[in-house]
């Protein structure tokens, strides 16, 4: 399978041809270097040959995106980067970095006060002032310096973050650089990056770059294939990825195709024959992988080494994984929080060890909870019983209405009905027995059938956004912008383009015959029905 066959990037080899994506954590501390969390982090998922950063910012005035966000921009971080990489080494994996500006991508209260700079007066989020050609001299020195740490610390390589409207990205978009000087062609500032870190470093670099901006005035595939002609000379690789500012991007919710943005790489591939070549974008499976290698040198997975940091060796060893969902929920809040992921409630606790366990556990109900809680006790030692009272395991997964989700969600059920017969898990449907219950205590509203009717949903629960999918067959369906709460941009956006398909209205509807209003900031979800099940099964102490 060419998915394991080593991969030449510069004058490093990796062992197989899966990439970590570069994916913010907010595990670093607020100095940004790494903390032993974050260590754990990469060193769970250093079957993938390669692991690349999270972007990692450059000076501490006005190049920081996120607040625990990794950042090299002084030398006494050195020794903390370099216990990063020789605990990666150790697991016969190569780490390289992602060095990154934000420019206009960031607002004041992360840049120390300082205001955010972009090549041209275009705001984003708060005012920014355009870059003056000391302001660029300053930022490529900046580069530079962080390049020379980050050879210092160990790291076998630097990409460069030149996509998802970042301040590379900035200069090299027609959407975003209005100058009247020389940068107002984009890439001579890349040029003059990549000439002086070049000039500094002996480690391979390489360049991230959205192969599409969604956007006719921005990157399209076929600039993006004539901007690394131009620089190919100076790249050991290209990275891939797609998206600028809007809600749609690199990170799609399961609403949108699979192997989402390989028509794109086909056109890129078509300027760089020369260069290794990544791509991500939601590949999850070893059959997605694979077609895509048709295409690129190696596979950039994401989420999916969230969701299951083992899935280089499931693959390679047959054994069921625990696919990425595409939720775009717990791995999308990063703003206030550190990253998680509703189907493995593991991450971002890696550092926390197992604790042997023996004796017997009857854990009752076959919901997300009880099949968590069996897999988690079984590991642990646990010779378990898994009582569900209904014919089928699942739970409120078997209530979906949603075609795009249930064919996303329904694996998650596929996983645990193979991992618990894998690791021992007896299990007893239409029985009932006293034990550890893991029923749920508060559920979704079940579905109501309606018929001929004119319905307004002003509610964010997750069941009535799936209910729609049915009902409108039947009745006129109106929404409000409250269906839409708490989603991600990018799920929130495609949601609302496939109700528009079917048929949803968003007006006034005026007199209708039912309302559906229940706003929650807080509702059962399958990421807290997982994490409960995690969190018990992982500190049980007793016998059932």
């Amino acid at each position: 399978m060419k998915l394991f066959e080593p991969l030449k990037i510069g004058d490093i080899e990796l062992k197989n041809r899966v990439i970590m994506s570069p994916m913010i954590t907010n595990l670093a501390s607020p100095e940004g270097y790494p903390t032993e969390e974050h260590i754990a982090y990469f060193v769970r998922r250093s079957s993938a040959g390669l692991l690349i950063t999270e972007y990692t910012y450059i000076n501490n005035s006005d190049s920081r995106g996120s607040p625990n966000q990794l950042g090299l921009y002084d030398d006494t971080l050195i020794p903390k980067f370099a216990r990063l990489t020789e605990a990666v080494h150790n697991f016969g994996s190569k780490i390289f970095v992602q060095l990154v500006h934000v420019g206009r991508k960031t607002k004041r209260s992360l840049i120390w006060g300082n205001e955010p700079i972009a090549p041209s007066n275009i705001p984003l989020i708060e005012p920014v002032k355009e870059m003056t050609e000391d302001d660029i001299t300053r930022v490529i020195e900046d580069f530079v310096k962080a390049a020379k740490r980050a050879e210092m610390s160990g790291f076998d390589g630097i990409e460069l973050h030149g996509a998802h409207g970042y301040l590379i990205a900035q200069f090299l978009s027609p959407a975003t650089n209005k100058r009247k000087d020389k940068y107002s062609d984009g890439v001579k500032f890349l040029e003059e990056i990549l000439n002086e870190v070049r000039r500094e470093v002996s480690i391979p670099v390489g360049l991230r770059i959205s192969s599409t901006e969604f956007d006719s005035d921005g990157l399209t595939p076929e600039l993006v294939g004539k901007i690394v002609s131009r620089v190919k000379n100076k790249l050991d690789y290209v990275h891939l990825s797609a998206g600028r500012d809007g809600p749609l991007g690199g990170s799609s919710s399961f609403y949108y195709k699979k192997l989402s943005y390989l028509e794109e790489a086909k056109v890129v591939r078509g300027f760089v024959n020369d260069l290794p070549l990544m791509l991500a974008g939601s590949i999850t499976t070893s059959e997605e992988a694979q077609e895509a290698l048709n295409v690129v040198d190696a596979v950039v997975l994401g989420r999916q080494l969230l969701a299951d940091p083992d899935w280089v060796e499931k693959v390679e060893n047959n054994r069921p994984i625990r696919y990425c969902i595409r939720c775009n929920q717990s791995c999308r809040l990063l703003s206030t929080r550190e990253v998680r992921c509703d189907v493995n409630p593991e991450l971002g606790w890696e550092i926390l060890p197992l604790q042997r366990g023996e004796g017997e556990v009857k854990v009752i109900g076959g919901g997300l909870a009880g099949l968590e809680a069996a897999r988690i006790l079984a590991i642990r030692g646990f010779q378990v019983e898994l009582y569900e009272r209904g014919d089928k395991l699942g739970g409120e997964l078997n209530e979906y209405r949603d075609p795009f989700k249930r064919a996303e969600f329904l694996r998650i059920l596929d996983y645990y009905e193979k991992e618990l017969k894998g690791i021992g898990v007896k299990i007893r449907l239409q029985s009932t027995a006293k034990g550890l219950d893991m029923t749920p205590k508060e559920s979704q509203p079940k579905f109501v059938e309606y018929k001929g009717l004119r319905i307004l949903i002003d509610s964010n629960l997750y069941a009535y956004q799936d209910y729609i999918f049915e009902w409108i067959k039947y009745n006129e369906i109106y929404v409000t912008s409250n269906v839409f709460k708490g989603l991600d941009r990018n799920r929130s956006y495609f949601l609302m383009e496939k109700y528009k398909e079917i048929g949803v209205r968003f007006e006034n509807p005026g007199k209708v015959d039912v309302i559906l209003r229940d706003i929650r900031k807080d509702q059962p979800s399958i990421g807290k029905a997982i994490a409960k099940g995690y969190w018990t099964g992982r500190s049980f102490k007793g016998f059932y």
